[in-house]
């Protein structure tokens, strides 16, 4: 019996040049000291979207497109969510608001930041960061710094690394 072939045969099979120079354009915002790169951009892509197999539906008010950007995520990184263009589709704009989202993200783990009513706190080693980073792309930072304030207040020791 033939196998079926999964989401990554099925994304190899799709404009993988197109993709990946897309990727490797957007990981351009990132510094080199930051931990974050291409694969990194890579990982999320594949995460969020199941490389663009499962992106939802255009001018949606969800989550949608190759990085599953909110709305208001996708408007402040400076794309443009309509039924009728909506740049989240879009893999070269959505990879650079990604990677400029993942780039600002990371300055915000990187000390203690506020964040209206919120305040992250710093996670200073690189590597751990990198986590807080992935887990607000996907959860936003917002509610990233509450988890690291409720765990504060409840005399939970942090992470090495923060503060």
């Amino acid at each position: 019996m033939p196998k079926k072939p999964s989401d990554i045969d099925a994304w190899l099979k799709q404009e993988i040049p197109r993709v990946r120079g897309a990727l490797e354009k957007a990981a351009r915002h990132f510094d080199e000291n930051s931990n974050l790169n291409v694969h990194t951009l890579e990982a999320v892509y594949g995460q969020e979207s199941s490389i663009g197999t499962l992106m939802g539906k255009p001018g949606s008010d969800k989550p949608a497109g190759h990085f599953q950007f909110m709305p208001d995520t996708a408007k402040r990184y400076g794309l443009k969510v309509s039924k009728e263009n909506d740049e989240r589709f879009d893999i070269e704009r959505s990879s650079s608001a990604a990677a400029r989202y993942l780039r600002d993200l990371n300055k915000i783990f990187s000390r203690k930041t506020g964040l209206l009513s919120r305040e992250s706190l710093a996670v200073r080693d690189v590597s751990e960061r990198k986590k807080f980073v992935l887990g607000a792309f996907n959860a936003g930072e917002g509610n990233v710094a509450d988890a690291q304030n409720k765990a504060k207040r409840a005399g939970k020791i942090p992470p090495p690394g923060t503060t």
